[in-house]
Order: structure tokens, then C-alpha cells, then sequence
């Protein structure tokens, strides 16, 4: 299992995914030693990865690898593609939030794209943690405020009383809440637009004028009809099947999950 996992999130995969879509997301976390890796999950053979080193973890590959693949600076540079890194919120092993290290997690991945040779406005920085994005200036950032990828519309396995209260606030106010932070966009579930939920929320024709070139609006999806539902918005997408008749026109960006 372990494997499969680590394929799934190797560079080829990543490379695939730029290939075949407008862009590509991929998952971020810092090892003890302040690496940063190419991974999603908080633990790496039953120890969590803030807590182990770069030289202990097999088979797992770093995002400064990502930023200096040939391909991918191609693809980046070249062909407008955009690689969006989401920067998994691995800060402190408490409820209270390290500010000190949230700092430095940001300005580490700052530096490391700055030292790198993609063009950073081809770049999206990604996260729940407003208290990293915050400290990102020059790159374009986007909140996630709930932002997880269900089976359905109205089944709700991962969820917990802090993401229920945070999907009953309105669009509006976390949009609000997102621009003051001076962050440059917010990614949301396609749950505050359908089912239950969307019955608290403002209309798909009111959030859509939100948007503005200063500030970017993007859901997820995992089907073909949900890609077309959201055209406008930037959409990243679990689906892997075949889209015959495409988006649509004015349709916004289409970016595979996790690489192909």
C-alpha cells in the first residue's frame, strides 16, 4: 500500500499530470530536518514525518527534485502550465498553533522557489493554514476552508464538528475573511453549493462575482458533470475519465489532483 502511495505522488506522475491538464496539485510536508517532501499523508510507517528525518524516509522524493526536473520547468515555463503546491499544516504536534514555525515553513518555501527556475506566477501556494499563507508575498496563495473530496454529495466521512461550523459560515464572510489576509483566493467544497449546505449559502451566480483577477475562486470534483458544473471557477479534479464533448467555453483551469 505504502508504495502505491509513493508512485502516485512521484515526479513521473506529476509530469504526466502537467502533460494532460492545465496544471497539476501536489502535496507538501517538512521532515524534522526541515526538508521538504513530496507527500500527503502526516505519518510515514507509524512515525510522523515532522518528527523523522529526510535520510530515514525510503522511497519519497522532494520538492526540490520537483523544481529542478527538466520536464516540469519546461512545462511550467514553456507552456504555461501551473503547478499548485498544497503545504500540509505539520507546524506543531498541539492545538495551538507555533507562529514561530508557521513563519519559517513559509519563508523556506518562499526562498526555495525563489532560488529555483520556474516562473513564480505560474505558481499557486496552497493550504488550510491561513498562519503560513499569510507570510507568502510575491506568490500567488489560496486558502482552503473545507476543501475534501467525499464519495458523494451527502456523505460525510471525514468530517468533524470544526469543518461542519466552518461549512455553515457563509461563502461570503470566508471570501471576506480570505482578502483581509491579503491571500488571493479561497478553494471551497462544491458542498457549500450542493445539498444541505448550499441551502446557507449565497447563490453560484453571486459567488462567481466575487471573483476578480486579484482574487481566484476554485471547488474539486470527481466526475465529468461536476468539471462542467464549476467551468468557471478553477477546478481541481479526482476524474480520470475520458471528456468527450469538453468544458465548454470560458472554461477556467482544470487541475488533476495529486498527479496522474
Amino acid at each position: 500500500m505504502q508504495k502505491k502511495k509513493v508512485q502516485k505522488r512521484s515526479i513521473s506522475s506529476i509530469v504526466d499530470a502537467l502533460e494532460s491538464y492545465d496544471g497539476c496539485e501536489v502535496d507538501v510536508r517538512l521532515t524534522r530536518d526541515r526538508v521538504f517532501v513530496l507527500f500527503h499523508d502526516a505519518e510515514y510507517e507509524g512515525r510522523r514525518l515532522f518528527q523523522t528525518d529526510h535520510k530515514d524516509i525510503d522511497g519519497i522524493q522532494t520538492l526540490e527534485e520537483l523544481l529542478h526536473h527538466p520536464r516540469v520547468l519546461s512545462l511550467v515555463n514553456d507552456f504555461g502550465k501551473t503547478l499548485w503546491i498544497e503545504i500540509k499544516e505539520d507546524t506543531t504536534l498541539g492545538l495551538k498553533k507555533d507562529l514561530f514555525l508557521s513563519k519559517d515553513t513559509a519563508e523556506r518555501l518562499r526562498q526555495q522557489l525563489e532560488s529555483s527556475e520556474l516562473r513564480l506566477d505560474n505558481i499557486r501556494i496552497i493550504s488550510f493554514a491561513s498562519e503560513i499563507l499569510k507570510y507568502i508575498k510575491g506568490i500567488r496563495t489560496l486558502r482552503i476552508v473545507p476543501y475534501i473530496f467525499t464519495a458523494t454529495d451527502y456523505f460525510f466521512p471525514f468530517y468533524n464538528l470544526k469543518t461542519i461550523w466552518h461549512m455553515v459560515v457563509s461563502l461570503r464572510r470566508h471570501i471576506q475573511d480570505t482578502k483581509s489576509m491579503e491571500i488571493g483566493g479561497l478553494l471551497f467544497s462544491k458542498l457549500f453549493l450542493r445539498g444541505f449546505f448550499s441551502l446557507l449559502q449565497p447563490s453560484i451566480e453571486q459567488i462567481k462575482s466575487w471573483e476578480s483577477d486579484d482574487f481566484m475562486l476554485g471547488t474539486e470534483a470527481q466526475t465529468f458533470e461536476e468539471e462542467k458544473a464549476f467551468k468557471e471557477m478553477v477546478v481541481i479534479t479526482d476524474y480520470r475519465g475520458e471528456r468527450k464533448s469538453g468544458r465548454g467555453k470560458n472554461a477556467g483551469p482544470l487541475i488533476c489532483h495529486r498527479g496522474l
